[in-house]
């Protein structure tokens, strides 16, 4: 039971999080459609470009399923580093 992501993403979003544990967004996206390769390597480059990776949080928009009824829709799920550089790393 639960929520499962579909693993198609729309959206990107890099943060860290800051002294008072409010999540301190460094770069977001979100697109109507599915992201493409381009898309999915400026993340890639703009996480590259970062000066301090540590930290560094990762969340993207996908399509979910619920078991408890709500049918599909669209969320931020988050993601290891390990993925998002297997996802993004294009």
């Amino acid at each position: 039971m639960g929520i499962f992501d579909s693993g198609i993403i729309f959206g990107i979003k890099i943060y860290n999080f800051n002294e008072d544990d409010y999540a301190n967004i460094l770069f977001e996206k979100i697109y109507n459609e599915v992201m493409s390769d381009e898309e999915k390597n400026n993340a890639y480059l703009f996480y590259r470009g970062l000066n301090d990776k540590n930290g560094i949080s990762f969340q993207y928009y996908t399509e979910c399923s619920s078991t408890y009824g709500k049918g599909t829709f669209l969320g931020w799920y988050p993601i290891t580093l390990d993925l998002f550089l297997e996802k993004f790393g294009v």
